[in-house]
């Protein structure tokens, strides 16, 4: 049975089942997919040690995660988008461009067959990399996580904040530098940082 948003009534259940934390519907998640999903990283890495701990770190990331997110599909499609994150995260880590290169090429015609892969793809990019970004945030020294708040929350100019500190605008232009490099520091090894 599918439900109006085009989501089968089972595989809503075990979103929501998932997200109250009910070990048995993640049991049916892995069970039905980890066979699929190591196969599909398998194609795209030749190392199956790294294929074995990529599959493992998937379901694990999803059972971390699971009260957080907020999938909008079929099950499939959303761990095929943590898969080829976690794809692309090796090839990046491992310096290995030109294969990563050939796999991001190649991305669009490995989901051309799956309708809602593309949306359920970027769903779970983007839920990873707020993540990613919510722990380089709260690694910021208090100062600096203070400035990020006062300019990206709440939308303050770079004089307005010097005001707020009672600092110079030099000095928060400074904080700012430093807090982009330490974004850009966390984002190097993920696939994120080819889009920063």
């Amino acid at each position: 049975m599918q439900l109006s948003n085009g989501v089968s009534a089972a595989d809503s259940e075990l979103w929501e089942s998932l997200k109250q934390g009910e070990e048995r519907a993640f049991d049916r998640i892995y069970q039905r997919h980890v066979r699929a999903l190591y196969q599909e990283i398998s194609k795209r890495i030749n190392d199956q040690s790294a294929v074995a701990d990529l599959t493992q770190d998937l379901f694990l990331s999803l059972w971390e995660k699971r009260e957080t997110i907020q999938p909008q599909g079929e099950i499939y499609p959303y761990l095929y988008g943590m898969a080829m994150n976690r794809v692309l995260n090796y090839y990046r880590k491992n310096r290995l461009q030109p294969q990563f290169v050939a796999i991001w090429d190649n991305l669009s015609e490995d989901i051309a067959g799956l309708d809602d892969l593309s949306l359920a793809f970027k769903q779970a990019h983007n839920e990873e990399l707020e993540s990613l970004i919510d722990t380089a945030i709260t690694a910021l020294p208090p100062r600096m996580r203070q400035v990020y708040t006062l300019r990206y929350e709440r939308r303050k100019t770079v004089p307005e904040i010097a005001d707020m500190l009672a600092t110079s605008p030099n000095t928060v232009y400074n904080q700012l530098k430093g807090i982009r490099k330490r974004f850009v520091a966390a984002l190097k090894n993920t696939s994120f940082f080819l889009f920063f």
